[in-house]
């Protein structure tokens, strides 16, 4: 990624820092409660789909369904952020959500199940608007923009975290059921409703396009991004295409794994998933900055290749043991290196945008296509990955899957080595 692919200049910014202050610390209390009522239900994920009588073929449907339903709101919620505002888009979102727990509430059915997928799918991408929502207060480029930013995206992947880990731990133990978990889940989605109107809007205002005759011209302009040009912007989409390839083709050998070889009930699923909650939480708010700090500089002249490189190998290398180990203990150890190195991926990655995007302008679009890119991801990668495993059976070669998965990090790292450099 060349300098020239970034705004020369730095934005300026005349929010004084009590109010940034405040805009850090609302939207990732936000974040936290809302995202407790999203995760209560994940210890009850799997037990509901053997209740509904949801197969294998039926798993894949879903998962590939909402992948192609996130791949269309991710831009369009990203795009209509930076010109409707970005607290509308997190309304919407959380309306959403509501709707489809109203929906799978009405319908325990697998129709059902479907059918509540699309409100949430489409239009819950709050993460990327709140990523938006604070680059907005930390505009620019430079050392001091560029750290502030980097911890202001910190701490709101710690909130995430923490609620992750708080809320998939308590599911188990609070409810009974996906029913009940869901309604409890629903109240806190409600009690965050609220805490939206804590969050202060940026001085500098977001652009808005001018009304245009023709309606295709004006969703043209809409959806239109120029910073897709620069080549450093298709880096960060190639890279977040590969690894978010590399994690489903994973996936799909990863959990039967987990049930063969350790049991994994949800009471195991909850556990492991509320400890990934709380080292994503140590490695977003505690970990990641002082480790960019320290590897990369936070200078004018700060250089994350080599950081970034060490995390792609330590996403490639940790999964062997992962997968083959028979003991938890090294499960959970190659786990903790893994979300600290893919945490700190994020944030680099976050701050490369916003930086390449130039503005509040385009920033909220840029961050849409690059969850657009895991969406798609995740509509081809789990077919791969079970075609994959079959072909190990038929073809009698061992961890094909997991050579694939090394191979994508591994030319993720040369294309980093290579084009990255600021």
């Amino acid at each position: 990624m060349s300098v020239d692919d970034v705004a020369q200049t730095d934005a300026p910014c005349s929010q004084d820092e009590s109010t940034k202050k405040r805009a850090v610390l609302a939207g990732c209390f936000f974040t936290f409660v809302y995202c407790i009522g999203l995760t209560l239900t994940i210890p009850f994920a799997q037990a509901r789909r053997d209740e509904l009588g949801c197969d294998a073929l039926c798993v894949g449907t879903y998962s590939s369904l909402q992948s192609t339903l996130r791949l269309a709101g991710a831009v369009v919620i990203g795009r209509l952020s930076d010109r409707v505002g970005r607290r509308p888009m997190l309304w919407v979102g959380i309306l959403g959500n509501l709707a489809s727990m109203g929906i799978a509430a009405a319908l325990p059915t697998i129709p059902g199940m479907f059918l509540s997928l699309v409100p949430s799918a489409l239009l819950d991408q709050i993460y990327s608007v709140l990523r938006a929502l604070f680059t907005d207060f930390f505009p620019g480029k430079g050392g001091a923009a560029e750290a502030a930013r980097t911890d202001s995206i910190g701490r709101l992947g710690m909130a995430l975290g923490f609620a992750m880990m708080l809320g998939s731990g308590l599911g188990g133990r609070v409810a009974g059921s996906f029913a009940q978990a869901q309604a409890i889940g629903g109240v806190f989605v409600l009690l965050s409703l609220p805490l939206i109107g804590l969050l202060p809007s940026p001085t500098s205002t977001q652009a808005t396009s001018s009304p245009s005759s023709g309606g295709s011209e004006s969703l043209w302009k809409l959806m239109a991004l120029p910073v897709l040009k620069k080549p450093g912007a298709r880096l960060l989409v190639g890279l977040r295409i590969s690894m978010s390839l590399a994690f489903w083709l994973f996936y799909a050998v990863w959990t039967p794994s987990l049930k063969g070889r350790f049991d994994f009930g949800p009471a195991q699923h909850g556990q492991f998933m509320a400890f990934i909650g709380l080292v994503h939480a140590l490695a977003q708010g505690v970990i990641a900055k002082p480790l960019i700090c320290k590897c990369a500089g936070d200078g004018k002249q700060s250089d994350p290749t080599i950081l970034l490189c060490a995390c792609l190998c330590s996403l490639a290398l940790c999964r062997v043991p992962a997968l083959l180990t028979t003991d938890i203990r090294v499960v959970y150890l190659t786990y903790f290196f893994m979300v600290v190195a893919l945490g700190t991926v994020n944030i680099l990655i976050s701050s490369a945008a916003a930086m390449l995007a130039g503005g509040s302008s385009e920033t909220g679009g840029l961050y849409g296509v690059l969850e657009a890119c895991e969406a798609a991801a995740g509509m081809a990668g789990p077919a791969m990955g079970g075609m994959l495993a079959r072909a190990e059976t038929s073809l009698g070669v061992r961890h094909l899957v997991l050579v694939v998965v090394v191979a994508l990090y591994s030319v993720n790292m040369v294309a980093v080595a290579l084009r990255y450099k600021r």
